[in-house]
């Protein structure tokens, strides 16, 4: 009873300091196919949603791969779409922020409010 308290304490610590989002961010992380573009988009969408880095609805979001050259980097631009169903009301097709990733180790940085200015995404 005592070790089931402790274990129960012991992840919800864990949880309130956000290890256990970090770990289970790791292991999923190791299964994204960073060569797919594809993969790399769902993964992207995920990670706005997961980390709230928006309150436009994930529907009214694009995002732009500006640099699908082969290379280690990819660069994902995302836009605000501007229609009946977005309430866009810049009428043009902003962008809200980039994400930059790393093919080999699926590092992924961001620049939100620092335009050209790349941080680490935690």
């Amino acid at each position: 009873m005592i070790v089931a308290l402790l274990l129960s304490g012991g992840i919800i610590f864990c949880q309130e300091m956000g290890w256990l989002n970090q770990l289970t961010d790791q292991f999923v992380r190791q299964k994204i196919d960073w060569s797919n573009n594809q993969s790399v988009i769902k993964y992207l969408k995920q990670t706005i949603t997961d980390k709230n880095l928006t309150e436009i609805p994930l529907r009214c979001l694009i995002p732009v791969i500006n640099n699908d050259d082969g290379s280690t980097i990819l660069n994902v631009e995302i836009h605000e779409k501007h229609n009946q169903e977005c309430l866009n009301t810049r009428k043009n097709f902003p962008t809200i922020f980039t994400f930059r990733v790393n093919r080999q180790n699926g590092s992924i940085q961001i620049d939100k409010n620092t335009p050209n200015h790349f941080y680490p995404l935690h």
